[in-house]
């Protein structure tokens, strides 16, 4: 259990979240939270925007932490693989899926449409910054 004194809610607004747009290009990226918006965070939360027609993102893994994505809407081509690159699988995302990624997954999106966008909720377990969740960045070619 935290502290007495931190046993309170933060709430992050909108407005107050930045797009991030050279975290994962080309997707648009919101962290609301982390340990910079949230002292002592041991999540990174945030949402992303998929513009219509955006291809893939760089192809990685994260070897610190598993991840959680939650569809908001639209439709989300993703790829995903063991760290090897063995066991691919192509996956049609649509608004409503839960998603579970376990550390060390390789795990790339794109939008599935190029008139709408799509958009998802995403969850780093235990860690409170993209650092600490030291994400492995892979040549494409690799899934």
């Amino acid at each position: 259990m935290v502290p007495f004194d931190r046993q309170m809610p933060t709430v992050i607004r909108p407005h107050q979240i930045a797009p991030d747009v050279t975290y994962e290009p080309p997707l648009r990226v919101g962290f609301g939270i982390n340990d910079q918006t949230v002292a002592g965070a041991k999540a990174t939360m945030g949402r992303t925007i998929v513009v219509p027609g955006a291809g893939p993102n760089a192809t990685h893994y994260h070897a610190a932490n598993d991840v959680c994505w939650y569809i908001l809407y639209g439709r989300i081509q993703a790829w995903f693989a063991r760290s090897d690159g063995s066991d691919r699988k192509e996956v049609l995302l649509e608004g409503g899926d839960f998603i579970y990624i376990p550390s060390g997954a390789i795990h790339v999106i794109a939008n599935a449409s190029t008139t709408e966008e799509a958009s998802l909720i995403f969850c780093y377990i235990g860690v409170g910054n993209t650092d600490d969740a030291q994400t492995v960045w892979l040549d494409k070619a690799a899934t």
